[in-house]
């Protein structure tokens, strides 16, 4: 795993050393190695730390012999650089893993349900659940299969409903709940509140008509509502608490979002469970939900606008 950060002033280029020295020599030795596309590496805690200096030929020249060098798959990258689709692009063209938060995301939809709920002033188990996906992986079908403890019905909306058919009867057997699972597009949403959208691409998601009021999340990145009637939630990412003990391990990381820290230690290749009871023992909480403009997303406002449209229904 290495870490990638981006240089934001002159004093991420230079040495605890080279820092104390004269103001002009400081200057002179952050412009060389800003000219030359200079590139730090270091370790901490076990963790290599890459700094680049600028993003330029020269740069990427030498970030990528240390990627020939470490034969890493898996990057972690800081605020700085997931913005910036060149170098984004320049990570996947060479079939790097960029780890931005999303694997993880999946692991926590039961967290993000609750989370909703709690401060949205829902009750869990009066719910009605759509779920928006045509894969179904193990981790999708777990994850389904603990929300129905938690709340009064499940939809799922695919293009192969042949997928579901066997989750749908394990359900039903296990737990006496009937999962709906469909594939028409416009009238499964009609009911929930609450949405998730775990694969869909925008030409798919355009073909669902979502109730004016309902809380979407997207798991994916850049999905977006294009109905001008839409006036409730479009949460796009998250965020969540740091244990004390990665704090610490990730002390000079403070360009990096604590979602991405996390999954860096988290990603692996191991059961289902192993990742939920390694979230819980962690202490894993969801601090915040965001929309796609980067705002956290407000669900006091959200409660009291649905609060006054109900009033006004009734008078």
């Amino acid at each position: 795993m290495l870490y990638v950060d981006l240089a934001i002033n002159k004093e991420d280029m230079l040495s605890d050393r080279e820092r104390k020295m004269p103001s002009i020599i400081r200057n002179l030795i952050y412009f060389f190695r800003k000219t030359i596309g200079q590139v730090l590496k270091y370790k901490i805690n076990g963790k290599y730390i890459i700094v680049l200096s600028e993003i330029n030929r020269r740069s990427l020249k030498k970030l990528d012999k240390i990627f020939k060098i470490d034969v890493t798959k898996n990057i972690c990258i800081s605020n700085n650089l997931i913005v910036k689709e060149d170098f984004v692009k320049y990570l996947n063209n060479r079939n790097l893993n960029i780890l931005d938060g999303r694997w993880l995301f999946k692991y926590l939809i039961e967290d993000i349900v609750e989370y909703i709920c709690k401060n949205a002033f829902m009750l869990s188990e009066m719910q009605e659940i759509t779920i928006l996906s045509n894969e179904n992986s193990i981790l999708i079908c777990e994850s389904i299969k603990r929300l129905s403890n938690k709340v009064r019905n499940i939809n799922i909306v695919t293009k192969d409903i042949r997928k579901f058919k066997k989750l749908e009867k394990i359900v039903y057997e296990e737990k006496g709940l009937i999962i709906n699972v469909t594939n028409n597009y416009k009238k499964a949403v009609s009911k929930s509140n609450i949405i998730l959208n775990l694969d869909f691409v925008q030409e798919e998601f355009n073909k669902i008509v979502f109730p004016k009021k309902s809380i979407i999340v997207n798991f994916e990145s850049g999905i977006n509502i294009l109905s001008k009637s839409f006036n409730g939630i479009n949460a796009s990412f998250y965020h969540i608490n740091l244990p004390i003990k990665y704090k610490e391990m990730f002390a000079n990381l403070n360009n990096f979002s604590t979602v991405c820290l996390y999954e860096s230690i988290i990603y692996k290749k191991t059961s289902v469970q192993n990742i939920w009871k390694e979230i819980k023992e962690d202490g894993i909480k969801i601090e915040c939900l965001e929309g796609n403009n980067g705002n956290m997303v407000r669900f006091l406002e959200y409660y009291k606008n649905k609060q006054e449209n109900k009033l006004s229904n009734i008078s």
